[in-house]
């Protein structure tokens, strides 16, 4: 019997999370810039949905904050307590965006509600000024936010939050011009409403990947059927594969225990090796835990 277990450096951050970290502080810095304007604007022009706008980039630049913290510590070298090293605090940081989002969008709901019991007048003009300028900051801070890399969770949950503002902004624009000409406020708490169902969707989406990855789920794209098939097709010497877990530490790191069954001219290393790296090229599993076992290793085990 043989076994291998991956013992190297596990820290394997490079030059792209760095890169990120450096668009998520310049947004959050022209971020929170803004975001009073837009509250204490909409609280003048009595407008829900621009006052929604100004809390939701509130609420932003302190996502942004957190995204960049979530990268800064990632970059952290692994050590003897924290062995995989600190690349799972970007999902978490995804996880935390995610979930802020969705109470955000039940805020907005309830305001949307209340406004529709309770109509007030709204300045059009005046919010359709502040409104006009806040696109034009979100669309800078999104612009920045999407030249990064989308394939990480925490730089993609920065992203959608952006997303939603650049939305908002659209739709108060758009409301204030109907308010203006019309002078029917129900618009407003409506473009609210619309809002909030749009970035709860990207929300919701967010929330549970990044959820599934802290259980420790099956990544997406991986079958563990699939897998283990394969290598008993591709490698005749192997019986039997099982006992396989499969999970990611984060999106770009999968890992994978497994036992295989094969004869005794096998229980070697370069039979781990082969494994190993056909795994790696085919599989993109990352890091594996392989044990390599005998009929009498099996029968020992199960009884």
């Amino acid at each position: 019997m043989a076994e291998e277990s991956i013992s190297h450096h596990h820290n394997h951050v490079g030059s792209a999370n760095a890169a990120n970290q450096k668009k998520v502080l310049i947004a959050a810095v022209i971020t929170a810039s803004y975001m009073l304007v837009e509250i204490i604007g909409g609280l003048w022009v009595n407008s829900i949905a621009l006052v929604a706008d100004g809390v939701h980039m509130l609420t932003d630049a302190m996502a942004l904050a957190l995204a960049w913290w979530g990268f800064h510590i990632s970059q952290k070298p692994a050590n003897e307590r924290m062995t995989f090293g600190y690349q799972r605090v970007q999902i978490l940081t995804a996880f935390i965006n995610g979930f802020t989002l969705l109470l955000i969008v039940g805020g907005i709901v309830v305001m949307a509600i209340q406004r529709f019991l309770e109509p007030q007048e709204i300045l059009g003009k005046e919010m359709f000024i502040i409104a006009v300028i806040g696109l034009l900051n979100n669309l800078l801070v999104f612009w920045i936010l999407h030249s990064g890399d989308q394939h990480n969770m925490n730089m993609r949950g920065a992203t959608l939050h952006f997303l939603g503002d650049t939305l908002g902004s659209v739709a108060v624009i758009a409301g204030a011009i109907i308010i203006y000409y019309t002078n029917w406020t129900p618009i407003d708490p409506i473009l609210s409403l619309i809002m909030a169902v749009i970035i709860g969707v990207g929300a919701y989406r967010l929330t549970r990947e990044s959820a599934h990855v802290l259980l420790e789920g099956v990544p997406a794209g991986y079958e563990i059927r699939d897998i283990a098939e394969d290598l008993e097709c591709h490698f005749d010497y192997l019986t039997a594969v099982h006992h396989i877990h499969l999970w990611a530490i984060a999106e770009d790191q999968v890992m994978m225990t497994l036992h295989a069954k094969t004869d005794l001219a096998h229980i070697n290393d370069q039979t781990l090796g082969e494994i190993k790296r056909y795994l790696l090229e085919e599989h993109k599993v990352h890091h594996v835990t392989l044990q390599l076992e005998t009929d009498w290793v099996v029968e020992l085990q199960e009884s």
